[in-house]
């Protein structure tokens, strides 16, 4: 099993990343990160940097480092505590609080190592009822086994009885079926014999139908040849008169034209000699009317 990385989110909000090691021991852990993006990056460049990554083992010049630190730090501690007594109580208080950090510190260390162990164990008792589930699945299996091997016994000693059985039901079918199929070759032989013979009339009655239609044909042609001369000749007859009528009719409207031409200048010169000879009678006739009437007047006036 390859080492993994664990992302986690702690009680602040913030995410870190631990690397475990195939039994769950962790071989490295993380800053803290702001936001989860971050933390995914940072898992990334591990990825991608760890793998070509070489060893600087400082081991041995940490340590002489560590001793010239510490006798730096104790002349001016030492020089402090002989000057003041506060100072000497003010480092009292801060190696309390670095004590406290360095037991939080390893409480922190510890935390992780007691949640693999948890994992491991728990991984452990997973593997034993997996193993188990294994187990009673193979005695399950052996069981169905036995149980298909019985079954398949019983069929077979029940094919064996239905198939003695099914002997002389068999038979019974086989004669049963060679009865309908001599009745169906019978049935085949008529059907097929009366199809022969409509075969043979079909053609027969289809050239009575064809002659009969042509009959009719020839009937309806003649028929409507008939009524076409009729109609022809009352076409023929109509356009005769017809012609005959507007003839008349222009001999009659011409004759009358000439007679009116020739009659109209008689008319008037008739006209006009009628109208000279009555003017002069009209004129004398009311002169002796005149005289006439004049005395009569005068007598019946006395």
């Amino acid at each position: 099993m390859p080492a993994k990385v664990v992302l986690r989110k702690g009680r602040t909000g913030k995410f870190t990343f631990t690397l475990e090691g195939p039994t769950g021991q962790i071989l490295a852990t993380s800053a803290d990160h702001p936001n989860l993006r971050a933390a995914k990056a940072a898992i990334a460049s591990v990825q991608k940097n760890l793998s070509g990554a070489s060893v600087d083992d400082r081991s041995a010049s940490s340590t002489v480092a560590k001793k010239t630190t510490t006798r730096k730090a104790a002349a001016p501690r030492k020089a402090a505590a002989k000057k003041t007594t506060a100072a000497r109580k003010t480092a009292a208080k801060k190696t309390t609080v670095r004590k406290t950090a360095a037991k939080k510190t390893t409480a922190k260390k510890a935390a992780p190592r007691k949640a693999a162990a948890k994992k491991t164990a728990v991984r452990k008792t997973a593997a034993k009822k997996t193993t188990a589930a294994r187990k009673t699945a193979a005695k399950k299996a052996t069981v169905r086994k036995t149980a298909a091997k019985k079954t398949t016994a019983r069929k077979t000693a029940a094919k064996k009885t239905t198939a003695r059985k099914a002997a002389p039901r068999k038979a019974a079918a086989k004669k049963t079926t060679a009865r309908k199929t001599t009745a169906r070759k019978t049935a085949a032989k008529k059907t097929t014999a009366r199809k022969t013979t409509a075969r043979k009339a079909a053609p027969r009655k289809a050239a009575a139908k064809k002659t009969t239609a042509r009959k009719t044909a020839a009937k309806k042609t003649t028929a409507a040849r008939k009524t076409a001369a009729k109609k022809t000749t009352v076409r023929k007859t109509t356009a005769r008169k017809t012609a005959a009528k507007k003839t008349t009719a222009r001999k009659t409207t011409a004759r009358k034209t000439t007679a009116r031409k020739a009659a109209a200048p008689r008319k008037a010169a008739v006209k006009r000699t009628t109208v000279r000879k009555a003017a002069p009678r009209k004129t004398a006739v009311r002169k002796t009317t005149v005289r006439k009437a004049a005395p009569r007047k005068r007598v019946t006036a006395s």
